[in-house]
């Protein structure tokens, strides 16, 4: 049975313990197959460090990076303003989104409607001010509404599951000279 490659890896960069690295070792002294791949694995491995950049080579690769940014982003030094940067959206963007919009838009108008009577099916009001001509008092007696207090019209009304709500907008002063 032949060696894996994780296990040649770890051979090639002498991290084998014993005794896997003495096994390893007799299985290459008789696997013909085994000592290429070890062979073309250590020949990959002696090119990469060899194309390896030196600390030179990075140093200058980072100063023409930072060139180019600098080039790119900064105008005289300065710091390019968010609302003076150009902004690239390519088309497609642009109209997904455009078309996103359109479509949440026409949704809506679909779903609540503009037509004033459908709201008014949903959620009806009305603005009546009471009156004597309006408002008709059912009793026993012939009572006109004169004959009620406000707090004993409420209560009437509150009795038979109404919801009112008063307003007071303006008052007179009572003329007791009568």
């Amino acid at each position: 049975m032949c060696i894996d490659s994780q296990m040649l890896s770890t051979y090639l960069d002498g991290e084998l313990g014993e005794p896997y690295r003495t096994q390893v070792r007799e299985h290459l002294e008789h696997c013909q197959a085994c000592k290429d791949h070890l062979a073309k694995m250590e020949s990959v491995s002696n090119h990469l460090s060899s194309s390896a950049f030196s600390n030179e080579e990075l140093n200058r690769k980072k100063d023409q990076i930072f060139a180019t940014l600098d080039r790119k982003f900064f105008q005289n030094g300065k710091k390019v303003s968010f609302i003076r940067r150009k902004i690239e959206v390519k088309l497609p963007t642009m109209v997904t989104a455009a078309a996103a919009i359109v479509f949440i838009f026409i949704g809506g108008f679909m779903l609540f409607g503009t037509n004033a009577s459908q709201t008014d099916d949903i959620l009806p009001s009305f603005a009546a001010t009471a009156n004597e001509d309006n408002v008709r008092f059912v009793s026993s007696q012939n009572a006109s509404l004169d004959d009620y207090s406000l707090e004993e019209i409420l209560q009437y009304l509150d009795q038979k599951g109404y919801q009112v709500d008063v307003s007071i907008k303006g008052l007179q002063p009572l003329d007791n000279t009568l």
